[in-house]
């Protein structure tokens, strides 16, 4: 789990400093607050989270991002943990910015380690350097196992 977010923060640095130098592009950490619903376990939880986020300009209203963070949970007595690393685009029109981004998610729960494929809808509004985000990820792990999250994120431009 260490490992992904260690490698999910480098590629984001790397993106952010190797952007082309004509291209507009931000380095942005935040935190955030969501809710946890996993398939088959009728409760859910509420957590926070830290996340990063790196975004290149491809044109005036189109911009591309890769996103990753960490989110903590307790559910049912015990810590889950959820990295997601994803890339995706939003549009901005206006400051708001409607976007999705897709990815691998990966959680650690009870002792046990699993990931699978991550879509994640969002919609955000950009004023001056900070963004907000309102986001819904869904996590599938297989056929029958699947991770929903619904929260806002706070995000700060650095860069």
């Amino acid at each position: 789990m260490k490992k992904a977010f260690l490698m999910s923060f480098g590629l984001i640095t790397l993106l952010a400093l190797n952007a082309n130098a004509q291209q507009k592009y931000s380095l942005s950490f935040g935190g955030g607050y969501s809710s946890y619903k996993a398939t088959g376990n009728p409760k859910s939880s509420s957590g926070f989270g830290l996340d990063v986020t790196a975004k290149a300009s491809l044109s005036e209203n189109v911009e591309a991002f890769v996103q990753t963070g960490y989110n903590a949970y307790l559910n049912n007595g015990f810590n889950v943990a959820f990295i997601p690393m994803l890339v995706g685009a939003n549009v901005n029109v206006n400051n708001l910015k409607p976007g999705i981004g897709i990815g691998y998610g990966s959680s650690t729960a009870g002792g046990s380690t699993k990931g699978g494929f991550l879509v994640s809808p969002q919609l955000g509004y950009s004023f001056k350097n900070i963004d907000f985000v309102a986001h819904y990820t869904s996590t599938n792990t297989n056929a029958s196992s699947t991770w929903s999250m619904f929260g806002f994120k706070i995000l700060h431009k650095i860069l």
